[in-house]
Formats: structure tokens, sequence, C-alpha cells
């Protein structure tokens, strides 16, 4: 909190730029303003699926992905498909819990190799946004009278800690979720 103060006095009383030698950052390597990611997508899974009759398996798919906790993301009519080539892609919200069960149940309906796997962004650092929540809370409720002073440095604390306690509280009640593209191949 004394970093976050002495940037909101330096930012109003300033006159000249920073000389060069200044560090971009803090030197105790805390970084106030970094945002977290507050998606409950940590995964893209890629797939194909080769089913005998596509039009027979669609069916199947669906019901499969429904009793594994999952959902198309858009309409079934909005996904491409392809009468010509036997084609339908399909995107899906899938419970992480349920992911795997589901690539199970879909190699019972066909050919469907080891899904690729990318990461959507890094996890959340909860230990460090909960070092963070009660830093800035330990100094609002020690410092109060010396914060009085600085109105800007409270406020930007403030929308810090509302952004940092607004992560914590979606991390702990998001379920993560998979995103399933895959495509369905008919023969």
């Amino acid at each position: 909190m004394n970093a976050l103060v002495l940037i909101a006095l330096e930012a109003v009383f300033a006159t000249a730029a920073p000389a060069p030698s200044t560090p971009p950052f803090p030197s105790k390597g805390v970084y106030w303003l970094k945002t977290y990611s507050t998606s409950p997508h940590k995964e893209s899974w890629n797939a194909e699926l080769v089913v005998k009759d596509l039009d027979l398996a669609l069916p199947k798919i669906l019901k499969a992905v429904e009793k594994e906790g999952g959902k198309l993301t858009q309409p079934l009519e909005s996904f491409p498909a392809s009468r010509i080539d036997h084609s339908q892609q399909l995107t899906l919200a899938i419970p992480k819990k349920g992911a795997q069960a589901l690539i199970k149940r879909l190699r019972k309906l066909g050919e469907l190799p080891e899904p690729r796997v990318s990461p959507l962004g890094a996890p959340i650092p909860l230990n460090e946004v909960r070092a963070k929540i009660d830093r800035l809370l330990k100094e609002k409720t020690e410092r109060a009278a010396a914060l009085a002073q600085v109105p800007v440095a409270v406020e930007v604390s403030e929308e810090i800690l509302e952004h940092l306690l607004m992560v914590e509280a979606v991390a702990a009640r998001t379920e993560v979720v998979v995103l399933l593209n895959l495509t369905l191949r008919g023969r």
C-alpha cells in the first residue's frame, strides 16, 4: 500500500518525467495493477470424431454431451455443416470433470484420437490475490488517517481491492469448463 500511495502522490505532484534510472515497476515485485482473468474456460480441446452415419450419430453425441453436463455454445443450426462431405462442427462447453468421460462415450460412437489440448490462460494465483487483499485491508485499517490525506490513493486502492475481491469470489465459485471444438465426420 505504501508503494501505491507513493505512486499516487508522484502522479499528482510530478512536474517532470521520472529520471531514466527509475525502475518501471516497484522494487518488491508486486504489480498492483495486474488483472486476472475471470473466464471459466481454462482449456480448449480440439478433436475429430469419425462415425459411420453422421445423421444417426448426431443425436447420440448430443445426448452424451448432456449426460456429462455439457452443452452447445450456440444453437445447433448455427454451427457449420456440410452434407457434401458429411461433416458437422460443434463447440461444446463441458465441466472439466466430465470432459474425459465424454471423450470415452464418444469413442464408443466412432473413431476419436486424443484431443489436442491448449490452455486458454494462466490459472488464477489465488495465494497472490489473497496476499494482495490482506495487504490492502491491513493498510486501510492501520493507516486510515494517513490515507485520508491522499484521496486519490484511497480511490485507487479501493478499485484494486474491488477487482481482487471479485477475482477471489469468481475463482471460489466457478467450475472449470473445457471448450471442446469437435469436428464430426461421416464415412
